[in-house]
């Protein structure tokens, strides 16, 4: 788990990270650094690969991409599928290049990975907000960890490369801490997909057994469908036989799932 505090002062042009922290699952080993770049320093000198979670990837992914472009120099891990500049995708994890990157960001702002090749290693910074949906303070209520979100004077006069005080290294610290324990908890019970509707999903299979949901929601990219039912422009999109699924993906946006207050923590049945 990792996160970045970022610079907050009167008069500021410029927004860098200033203090950076990541822990290993199953430790309290934090380390402390104080700048993006020492971070990703220590991150390759793993040497295997990393999945690191973020919370809240829209904020430190921000920092991530132009530190990746610019600083680091690296490519978007790209292939063009015909002469045209922009029919272009994403190479797969298998055939991305050393000193490459990807991302998958959607339409609607929502981020969700950036994956990173370093020589024969792959960094995977993810969203833990897309599994654990609430604040830092919320989740160490909610699990009850050990260690729980404190206070701190964000504005100041800090920079990159700046002395990190001891009650600021205690402040990110529990941070990624908080985070690390409620994952933790989560792996233990299986839930260790890219979303919490994603490990919804897996339970209701395992609720239902397999053979009941294949009976109920058939696998639509099974099905091949003839190709007037898409636009010529759209044909080339697809490697394979156009199928119902492709054509319900263009259809397909997304929804937003939300508690109201007041109703947790309660059993509900006639659903």
């Amino acid at each position: 788990v990792g996160d970045f505090e970022t610079t907050v002062y009167d008069e500021q042009t410029y927004t860098e990270v200033w203090a950076s922290a990541c822990v290993e699952l199953g430790t309290e080993d934090v380390h402390i650094f104080n700048s993006i770049d020492d971070t990703f320093k220590y991150l390759v000198s793993l040497k295997t690969n990393v999945i690191i979670y973020y919370h809240n990837l829209k904020f430190d992914g921000s920092f991530w991409l132009p530190y990746l472009l610019q600083h680091a120099e690296y490519e978007h891990a790209l292939e063009h599928l015909s002469d045209n500049e922009n029919d272009i995708q994403w190479v797969s994890d298998r055939y991305m290049k050393s000193k490459t990157f990807k991302y998958a960001i959607s339409d609607m702002g929502q981020w969700y990975f950036i994956k990173i090749k370093v020589g024969k290693y792959m960094i995977e910074i993810r969203d833990s907000l897309k599994l654990l949906p609430f604040s830092v303070r919320q989740i160490g209520k909610a699990f009850n960890t050990k260690h729980q979100k404190l206070d701190m004077e964000y504005k100041g006069f800090r920079y990159a490369g700046c002395t990190i005080a001891d009650e600021e290294k205690e402040y990110i610290a529990n941070d990624v801490l908080v985070v690390k324990e409620a994952l933790e908890i989560m792996f233990e019970e299986g839930h260790d997909a890219l979303t919490i509707g994603a490990c919804a999903l897996t339970e209701f299979k395992n609720i239902i057994g397999k053979k009941q949901y294949k009976l109920l929601f058939p696998d639509m990219y099974a099905h091949v469908l003839p190709y007037e039912y898409f636009k010529p422009e759209e044909k080339h999109k697809f490697k394979r036989p156009l199928t119902a699924g492709d054509y319900i993906r263009n259809a397909y946006k997304g929804g937003w799932c939300y508690l109201v207050k007041g109703k947790e923590n309660q059993i509900k049945t006639g659903g």
